[in-house]
This record gives C-alpha cells, sequence and structure tokens, in this order.
C-alpha cells in the first residue's frame, strides 16, 4: 500500500508541476523540445480522453471515480506484487490529478503534444495512466503471478 501511494503522490506532483508550468510558459507558443517527435504546446481539454464527453460534467465527475472504485473491487482479492503495486500507484496518481483539476477548474491542461499524432495531446497524469494500465495488460497476459488470490486467512478475519 506504502508503495502505491508513494508512487501516486509523486505523479500527482509532477503532474501539478508540469501543468503549472505550461501555464506559466506555453502561453506563448509551442516549444519543440526534439524535432517531429516531442513538442509543448498548452491546451485545455474539458472533456476526457481525447476530448470525449465535452459539456457531460456529471458524467465527468461520476464516471472516473467509478472506474477507480470498480479497479479496486475487482483487485481487492488478490495478493499484490510490487509490479501491481506500481501500476496501481501510476493508475492513481494520474486520476488523483486530472480528478481534481477538472473538479476546481472544470477542465484539464494538456502540454505533451506528438507531431506525427497530431490529434492526440495529453499530460503527466495521462501518461501514468497509460503506462499503468499498460502494465496491467501485461500483468495479465505475461504475469499469472500477480493474480494470485488472497487465501482464506489474509481475506477474512470475520471467522473469529
Amino acid at each position: 500500500m506504502a508503495w502505491t501511494l508513494g508512487i501516486a503522490v509523486v505523479i500527482f506532483a509532477l503532474d501539478a508541476a508540469s501543468k503549472w508550468a505550461a501555464v506559466r510558459w506555453l502561453g506563448t507558443g509551442d516549444v519543440i523540445a526534439v524535432p517531429y517527435l516531442l513538442t509543448f504546446r498548452l491546451s485545455y481539454n474539458e472533456g476526457i480522453a481525447l476530448g470525449m464527453l465535452q459539456g457531460n460534467t456529471l458524467v465527468l465527475l461520476v464516471l472516473p471515480p467509478l472506474v477507480i472504485f470498480c479497479g479496486w473491487y475487482l483487485l481487492r482479492n488478490y495478493q499484490p506484487t510490487d509490479y501491481m503495486r506500481i501500476a496501481k500507484g501510476l493508475i492513481l496518481g494520474g486520476f488523483i490529478g486530472n480528478f481534481i483539476e477538472r473538479l476546481i477548474y472544470g477542465r484539464v491542461v494538456d502540454m505533451i503534444f506528438f507531431p506525427f499524432l497530431p490529434w492526440f495531446i495529453c499530460n503527466v497524469a495521462d501518461v501514468a495512466i497509460c503506462f499503468g494500465v499498460v502494465m496491467v495488460a501485461v500483468s495479465l497476459l505475461l504475469r499469472p503471478k500477480d493474480w494470485r488470490e488472497k487465501n482464506a486467512e489474509d481475506g477474512d478475519h470475520s471467522a473469529g
């Protein structure tokens, strides 16, 4: 649990700092970091996942916590491995970063732009969520040890 929360706090802090820097310094134009590969560009996203659900405030505030709850509910019966703790920390930190900003401002700041993907712009929270989800997918496909169920002694303390 400490790993997951520690990673989540680091991701949240990196995301908040990068969004602050983007608003502060990218308002005047793009910054090309690596030609044809990476550009920093200020953008505001009032939706989720490539701007979907814009204008659906209630859905945008209810859906992300619901997804996090479902993830917790599904994973609670499995013995956590360090690999899965890292994946969960990335997802949770990204979720918190975007959710708090959306809750306060009604939108999120995006700034990471890949010129070879002209329809895609994201932020540190989005990158963390994507890496975390990829890690979970790899775990499901290639790491069966990550999916060992907790035994009765670990999971049921109510039997007296």
